[in-house]
């Protein structure tokens, strides 16, 4: 029988135990031949959901958490940048909720309003031949909201797919009846505050989408000398990297003052000319003037510091309604500001130039300079273009009258909150960033003139030609509160309201509390118990557009921060470190590498996106390029399964600038999945071979080869929590993999072999309670990186009703609890560790030099080593039959004079390693493996050297990448230690 040694430390508490037999007490059927992720993965999600088992409690009295899933646009689907983002946040809730706590994670999608607008736009043109302006703006909206009912869902579904733990009950959409409430609750709190007020100022132009965008629809496009680029609206490509220099004529002078500029149709706008106060080739021009050669009126000659000597020709163009910098100049020297760029883009108050377009406005003004002699110059130029990113034009700045948000104060408040830690930001080289952008105390425009999106409930009330703008939920509250102000009776006053809508970003700064119920909180147990959230989780890349304006707007509103804690993560790119975009063409699909898909199916998919207008013909054809460079040896993208995707994902360091994505590492942790699959297929098996005996297993009955593998686990258990805590999930991956891959199936599982063969039943049993403790453990710590396969495989793990090592939780729950390190430290045997570690590298040298020498495995030769370690020759001796069968040997004997026949290497500077050479022509292979080794050695040297200096030049440090740099330090460190292995053979 079988008993529990009170004694001996338990790895797990139970809830209660699964059987009462006495022996083997859960034990299924075998798992399949080989793992098949379709297989694991199907219809397991469907029945978490329908359990409710991610289903938060607010009544709940145990320690909570919450987090909002930051809400994907409406129109998209999954891509990698998702992936990675929701991975780490459902490794992060999956792991509390195994630990005990009352997790609330909200999901919910965004109405996205210029994508949204733009995808329907393009789906009514294709399909029924309309636009927005054949239909009108309720119409459109009703189209909208179709389209939405029936394509809105996908990325939720994806969601799905990839195992995301959101608690679905709680799903929100930000055009949805209550999130609506809130933003006009929040626009009109901040008015009567006097934190939104209307003015006229320079705003981001596209005039594809004819609206305002916000900085982080702007791209800035780098161009290092003449480029064409085809725009919307133009039949032909544009110019662009060229610097145009032309003259001024100094008024009631024959003096010039030349100028340069990349855009010089936005001369007609100039309103003066700026030089240097200290520039002593202008200080003769103070207070003169300039004739405009085309409006042929005089503009002044300003004094700024601003101007750079050094640049050009120290004289600066000024052009308030059309550069942001010049803008603020205008207002300090009280210049007027002409807009000349109209928001069709055509010309404007231009005289001769009126309703043309910009660009071709511009050739025609480039010849008319010359005609009249003052243009100077035309040179290639690097200069920076603002692109918008919904359509690829170029970005006008123009003054419009919109509805700003103050920020100064709250800029003040947001910066200290993270000053005084109240605040944390990981990791925290992001700090200098958020302390750049609150010191930044422009406003924030938050009016876009699009139809789809919150209308902004703000109404222009007028009577007896007085104006008031007032903000209200409706006309009537509106006409009542401007009675105040406008002196006349509500219904003698006409209220309209303003037809804008406001910026995506201020509807999702309010989502961490608008999702749980804002403005009507009071009512809600959900808001009172998990408000302020958790943990934000992120890109780096959106930490000044979106969690500040969370945090203003929170701190604001609620009065409280909307979390305490932001980690922030990296930027998706592919295996070479560049990052994804469809220009590059270098995108993948996380659905593909899911499912897999062929080189034909890529090039369908590809061309299908052309079609339907969301990839140009150049991005098609960079798409093919790439689609043909890095997957033509495997036809295509192999199926990987969602465990394979998510553990990829998580095994590079999250909080690195940029996280690189290797189809081909995704591919060999499918390969890692497989291999625990066969792990419990090996250990039903090894079971089977166990007999009823009254056998007593105790401590003291397991062998070394065991004790060591606990030690391992528990050292495995230790990073992981401590490498979680910390989010340095990349450590928990890497000691997941190392323990389960490389000690337990390519060493443990080979080590009880001998034991489990050799009629002795109670090492069988001992490494039967060992196998069943270290795979129960191990899958529970990896559960919430792979989702699927641990549901799967976990149950399927034989138990004994008392186990030695520990006892089992419910085996039958969806939740595993999570091993805590407390519970097994006394496991860890640090000396135990070294002394097998080097049985085992006795083992690796062994096998190296039959691999050297040409040995089969069926030649089992005989092996002498000369030691003065006498641990070693103990542990060698205790496990003589492991190191037997993992090596190939026939024996070991220590400390005797070798055979002629043989062929020496060096373990360490103790021992000296001998193994007999089973060869008809011993002379000849011994000659033919020593020169094939130092070949390879030398041909090692050369390339580290040269690796070497590669790494550390001046050029690769300062223009290599980050994560280029890391993957070429872990290279380099593994030749040296190849290096090392291959000299001890000589």
């Amino acid at each position: 029988m079988i008993r529990h040694v009170h004694s001996f430390p338990v790895i797990y508490s139970p809830r209660r135990y699964v059987s009462s037999t006495t022996r083997i007490v859960k034990k299924q059927n075998l798992p399949g031949p080989a793992y098949k992720p379709e297989l694991v993965e199907n219809s397991k999600y469907d029945k978490w959901e329908r359990k409710g088992i991610f289903s938060a409690d607010p009544a709940s009295h145990k320690p909570h958490f919450s987090l909002v899933l930051p809400p994907p646009n409406v129109t998209g689907k999954l891509h990698l940048g998702h992936a990675l983002s929701c991975t780490i946040q459902d490794v992060i809730v999956r792991r509390k909720r195994s630990l005990g706590v009352n997790v609330l994670w909200v999901p919910g999608t965004d109405h996205a309003g210029i994508a949204t607008q733009g995808v329907v736009e393009k789906y009514l043109k294709s399909t029924q031949n309309v636009n927005r302006h054949d239909l009108g703006r309720d119409n459109f909206n009703k189209e909208v909201w179709k389209w939405k009912e029936r394509h809105g869902n996908t990325i939720c579904q994806q969601l799905r797919i990839l195992g995301s733990s959101l608690d679905w009950s709680r799903e929100s959409f930000t055009m949805d009846a209550l999130h609506t409430n809130a933003v006009n609750s929040a626009f009109i709190n901040l008015f009567k505050k006097g934190l939104i007020y209307r003015k006229k100022a320079l705003v981001n132009w596209c005039n594809a989408l004819n609206s305002t965008v916000s900085d982080i629809e702007v791209e800035n496009l780098h161009i290092n000398g003449p480029t064409e680029l085809m725009l919307p609206g133009y039949e032909k490509p544009v110019t662009f990297g060229l610097i145009y220099d032309f003259a001024y004529k100094v008024y009631g002078s024959n003096e010039e003052i030349v100028v340069s500029t990349t855009m010089p149709e936005t001369m007609l706008g100039d309103t003066a000319i700026a030089v240097h106060p200290q520039d002593n080739r202008y200080k003769h021009l103070r207070d003169k003037k300039v004739l405009h050669p085309f409006r042929k009126n005089v503009i002044p000659i300003i004094f700024d510091d601003f101007v750079d000597i050094s640049f050009g020709t120290g004289a600066v163009k000024i052009t308030p309604a059309h550069s942001k910098v010049d803008f603020d100049v205008s207002k300090r020297h009280n210049l007027p500001v002409l807009q000349v760029l109209s928001e069709s883009g055509m010309m404007q108050n231009a005289g001769i130039f009126n309703n043309m377009k910009k660009y071709e406005c511009r050739k025609i003004l480039i010849q008319e300079m010359k005609d009249l002699g003052i243009l100077k110059s035309v040179a290639p130029h690097q200069m920076t273009l603002p692109i918008c990113s919904r359509t690829r034009d170029v970005i006008d700045y123009i003054p419009k009258e919109q509805w700003f948000l103050s920020c100064s104060e709250l800029n003040k408040r947001a910066a200290q909150v993270v000053i005084d830690k109240q605040l944390n930001i990981e990791p925290d080289k992001f700090i200098k960033n958020w302390l750049n952008w609150t010191s930044d105390n422009r406003d924030w425009c938050i009016s876009r003139q699009l139809w789809w999106g919150h209308q902004i409930p703000a109404y222009k009330c007028c009577a007896k030609n007085n104006i008031v703008w007032i903000a209200a939920m409706d006309e009537q509250s509106a006409r009542l509160q401007a009675s105040k102000y406008l002196r006349s009776l509500p219904e003698d006053i006409i209220a309209e309201r303003d037809r804008d809508v406001l910026d995506t970003w201020f509807s999702s700064g309010i989502y961490p509390f608008s999702s749980l119920g804002w403005p009507d909180h009071h009512y809600n147990d959900t808001y009172s118990r998990f408000y302020p959230l958790s943990l934000m989780v992120t890109g780096h890349d959106i930490l000044g557009f979106w969690v500040h304006r969370m945090v203003i707007l929170g701190i604001e509103l609620t009065g409280q921060l909307p979390f305490n804690n932001v980690l922030l993560h990296g930027i998706i790119c592919d295996g070479k470190g560049a990052k994804m975009s469809k220009s590059r063409g270098n995108v993948i699909d996380p659905i593909d590498v899911i499912n897999g898909i062929t080189m034909e199916g890529l090039r369908d998919k590809a061309l299908n996106m052309h079609n339907n207008g969301v990839l140009s013909k150049d991005e098609l054809n960079k798409a093919v390029a790439y689609q043909k460079t890095n997957f033509s040896n495997t036809n295509g993208i192999p199926e990987c399964g969602v465990d394979a995707l998510r553990f990829t994902l998580l095994s590079q360091d999250i909080k690195s600038h940029f996280i690189n994505f290797d189809v081909s590492q995704c591919h060999a942790n499918k390969l890692f999945c497989n291999k625990i699959w066969q792990s419990i297929k090996y250990m039903q098996i090894c079971y089977g071979k166990l007999k009823d005996n009254d056998e007593e297993v105790t401590i003291n009955d397991l062998t070394y080869f065991d004790k060591w593998i606990l030690s391992r686990l528990s050292n495995m258990v230790e990073k992981v929590n401590d490498s979680m805590d910390t989010y340095e999930f990349h450590i928990a991956a890497k000691s997941l993999r190392t323990l389960i891959y490389n000690e337990f199936c390519d060493v443990y599982l080979e080590a009880t072999k001998p034991g489990f063969d050799d009629g002795k039943p109670i090492t069988g049993y001992a490494h039967a309670h060992t196998l069943s403790a270290v795979l129960n453990v191990s899958l529970r710590c990896l559960a919430p990186f792979m989702v699927y396969l641990t549901d799967e495989l976990i149950p399927k793990i034989p138990a004994f009703e008392k186990n030695i090592i520990h006892n089992f939780a419910d085996l039958e729950n969806d939740y595993f609890d999570f091993p805590h390190t407390k519970d097994i430290i006394v496991w860890k045997n640090d000396d135990l560790e070294m002394r097998i570690n080097k049985v085992i590298s006795t083992i690796n040298l062994l096998r190296e030099l039959k691999g050297l020498y040409n040995m089969p495995n069926k030649l089992k030769p005989l092996v002498f080593v000369k030691t003065q370690n006498e641990s070693l020759i103990e542990d060698v001796k205790n496990s003589k039959k492991i190191v037997q069968h993992l090596s190939r040997i026939a024996n070991v004997v220590f400390n005797e004079e070798p055979q002629n026949n043989c062929a020496n290497a060096v373990l360490d500077e103790d021992t000296e390693i001998s193994i007999e050479i089973l060869s008809a022509d011993m002379e000849n292979t011994i000659l033919s493996a020593r020169d094939k080794l130092l070949k390879k050695l030398h041909k090692l040297e050369q390339g580290l050297l040269q690796f070497e200096n590669k790494i550390s030049s001046i050029s690769y440090v300062n223009n290599a990448s980050e994560w280029t740099q890391i993957l070429d330090r872990e290279k380099l460190h593994s030749k040296k230690e190849e290096l090392k292995r291959l000299q001890r053979l000589i």
